[in-house]
Parts: C-alpha cells; sequence; structure tokens
C-alpha cells in the first residue's frame, strides 16, 4: 500500500480479522490438527480453534445482555435460556418444568428408584453421581471450597458462599413484609414464619403452636420429655 494512502472500507474488511497461525498437521496422523501446546491431536479444524481457545483464554462470544463472554458459541447460545423466561421441558411425573433438557433429564431421577452410584464407606446408594461425591466428604472431611478472605474451608460450595457475605456484608434475602434484609437463607425463612397469621409447628401432645421449629423441640423436652 502507497505510503499516506488511507484504506477503503472494503480494504479494512478484507484485511479483518488478522490472519491467524495455521493449526500444524499431526506427525503420527495427518488426518488430526496438533495442539503444540499440550500436545493433544485433534480430529476437525473448527474443534481445534475451539481447543486452542483453553491456552490464549479467548472468549469471543460475548452475551448482549449480561456481557459475559463464552469460549464456543453453543455455551453462548445454552446460557441465553437464563435470560428467558420461558421453560419449554415438563417433567411428565410432577408438571416441573425446565429450560434445559438436560436439567429435566437430571430431574427426572427424583422419580426413580434407581440409585445405581453406591457409597463404600456406608450403606447409603445415590441417584447421581455429583451427590455422591458431595457425600462422600462427610467421611473424607474433604473441604475444597477455601474463603477469598480468610483462611476458613468448607465441604460445600453454598457453604463458602453464605460465609463470604460475613466479610461483603451482603445481605441477598430481602424481606417482602417487612425492611429487614438476611445473610442466609435459612434465616430469612425463619424469619418469613414471624409474619405468618398461623404458627407452622404445632406440638403433638398439646395445642400449643410455634413459628420456629427449635422453639418447638425446647418446650417438647421441656414440658413433655
Amino acid at each position: 500500500m502507497d505510503a499516506g494512502h488511507t484504506p477503503t472500507k472494503a480494504q479494512e474488511m478484507i484485511s479483518w480479522p488478522p490472519k491467524q497461525k495455521q493449526p500444524e498437521v499431526s506427525s503420527s496422523d495427518p488426518d488430526l490438527y496438533h495442539c503444540d501446546v499440550c500436545g493433544k491431536d485433534i480430529k476437525y479444524q473448527s474443534s481445534f480453534r475451539e481447543h486452542q481457545r483453553i491456552h490464549t483464554g479467548e472468549r469471543p462470544y460475548q452475551c448482549k445482555q449480561c456481557c459475559k463472554t463464552f469460549t464456543r458459541c453453543a455455551d453462548l447460545i445454552k446460557h441465553r435460556l437464563v435470560h428467558s423466561v420461558r421453560r419449554p421441558h415438563r417433567c411428565k411425573v410432577c408438571g416441573k418444568r425446565f429450560k434445559l433438557q438436560s436439567d429435566l433429564d437430571k430431574h427426572g431421577k427424583v422419580h426413580s428408584d434407581d440409585a445405581p452410584f453406591p457409597c463404600h464407606l456406608c450403606p447409603k446408594r445415590f441417584k447421581r453421581s455429583s451427590c455422591l461425591v458431595k457425600h462422600l466428604r462427610i467421611h473424607t472431611q474433604e473441604k475444597p471450597f477455601a474463603c477469598t478472605h480468610c483462611d476458613r474451608r468448607f465441604k460445600w460450595e453454598a457453604s463458602v458462599k453464605e460465609h463470604e457475605r460475613v466479610h461483603t456484608g451482603e445481605r441477598p434475602h430481602q424481606c417482602s413484609q417487612c425492611p429487614k434484609t438476611f445473610t442466609h437463607r435459612s434465616t430469612f425463612l425463619q424469619h418469613q414464619r414471624t409474619h405468618q397469621k398461623y404458627p407452622a409447628f404445632s406440638c403433638k401432645l398439646c395445642s400449643k403452636a410455634f413459628n420456629h421449629k427449635s422453639n418447638l423441640l425446647k418446650h417438647v423436652r421441656a414440658l413433655h420429655s
């Protein structure tokens, strides 16, 4: 291009995106593409391009609603359902609806008696492998989730998220009937019972009723044990 010459819009479009390095052909199989970073051989060039993003950190697909980015177009399409109110997949047993077919498939195991994942340390069995993995932490005392603000660790991801609110001051649970907010969902649910017209927990041995289960248990121990 001549010095001082301004490229036309058409020329700019032709030169963008910049040319990428051509994938190397695997030395062991000429029909495969070879990743020179991790040594993996991949069959399709499109899959190879997606694989390269693992190493480069490139996330070219962006959600227009929340700006979250993704490595694969398929992941973006799946993510968009988060912003949709549609739940097209319905359970034929209980009527519960789901956004994703995969979520409906997982839910279907709730209605099945099949529990193919046994714990080798106790008699319990589980319908999902993920539930077995979580259960095993009870035996191993493994705590894989670390607080980002202190040195405490937790068995469950939900537990560390709730704990971190102690540091951040976040109180995401807002009572709809009064201005109170809560850090933990369990405390929030207990508080909601104070607004109920009728107490939720009744003593089976007398007519007394309570808003909190802990108060019912104290009552039973004090008067009926």
